[in-house]
């Protein structure tokens, strides 16, 4: 929220990166400007949006003499009051201060789980509501927000509890970050997705051994707390990378399940142990058709909630 000044941009390198870094804190349409500076001139100025410094190199700002050499520059204006986290990270610890309201008051990290939940369900609802093709941006961005409000009120618990403080958490990310991916910011070499998962969890074996923990059971690690399909689609994937199950062959049983399932319904004799069997079964075969079972099941469930909407 305070406005930037970036100087002695010399090279086509240095405006791309500037670019990049710009776009990931500002949006498209948000307005800058462009100072090409020379000693004995007026400096020649620019403004342009964002969007468009993607088509300007600083080669190609024009001089006032052909051929003179000037420093160039961009001013970037702040943003709009309460645009970045940081304002988010204030209001929330206000809403925790004496003064503030007496529900964030009496949040603890345990009473946050159930609003954590909830507010990533509302996001990816949102999300859903795109299947139609449609632009639902500004509504995906609203729940980002509240998701992001949730989050960060469990940070502020934390810190008011005195255990650890935001630079501890953006710390420990960026860390890992960086060191589960060496393809990208060290010289391992990668061919492929495949690798990049076997790196991934060799590396997480080897985080585990220097914190002097035991290297657990292949299907550990898999919440509780997700829906089933997608902890069967889990559980069948971790249980193939570590050769305890065969994916393709529980797919084959398809048929199998589904016969025995319908003779089961025609006898009335249906068990939710047979039930589950199937919807085992049709979480490998969505997988090997490259569909996340979770996934087609709630977007199913949203075509038909609009479908009575309409």
């Amino acid at each position: 929220e305070l406005p930037l000044l970036v100087t002695e941009i010399t090279s086509e390198t240095a405006w791309s990166r500037l670019q990049q870094t710009l776009a990931n804190a500002y949006p498209a349409t948000h307005g800058v400007t462009i100072l090409h500076c020379f000693p004995d001139h007026q400096p020649v100025v620019y403004p342009v949006l964002l969007a468009d410094l993607a088509t300007v190199a600083p080669g190609q700002v024009a001089t006032p003499t052909p051929g003179e050499n000037g420093a160039l520059a961009l001013c970037v204006p702040p943003l709009p009051e309460g645009s970045s986290f940081g304002a988010l990270q204030a209001i929330v610890a206000h809403l925790r201060s004496p003064v503030g309201c007496p529900w964030d008051r009496e949040q603890t990290l345990r009473s946050m789980r159930h609003d954590l939940l909830g507010e990533c369900v509302e996001v990816m609802e949102a999300i859903d509501r795109e299947l139609d093709g449609s632009d639902n941006g500004e509504h995906i961005a609203e729940e980002l927000g509240d998701l992001f409000m949730a989050g960060v009120l469990t940070l502020q618990i934390a810190i008011d509890e005195g255990r650890f403080h935001l630079a501890d958490a953006m710390q420990s990310i960026v860390t890992k970050l960086i060191r589960r991916h060496p393809h990208v910011f060290g010289a391992t070499e990668v061919d492929g997705v495949a690798a990049v998962w076997a790196n991934w969890d060799a590396i997480k074996k080897q985080e585990k051994l220097a914190k002097g923990q035991a290297i657990g059971h292949p299907l550990d690690g898999i919440p509780a707390a997700l829906p089933a399909l997608e902890k069967a689609r889990e559980l069948q994937s971790k249980a193939q990378k570590a050769n305890l199950l065969d994916r393709a062959a529980v797919a084959a049983e398809f048929h199998t399940q589904l016969f025995a399932v319908r003779d089961a319904v025609e006898q009335g004799t249906l068990t939710e142990q047979a039930m589950g069997s199937l919807l085992w079964t049709l979480v490998a075969v969505a997988e090997r058709a490259g569909i996340n079972a979770e996934d087609a099941l709630r977007s199913t469930c949203v075509t038909f909630r609009a479908r009575q909407s309409a």
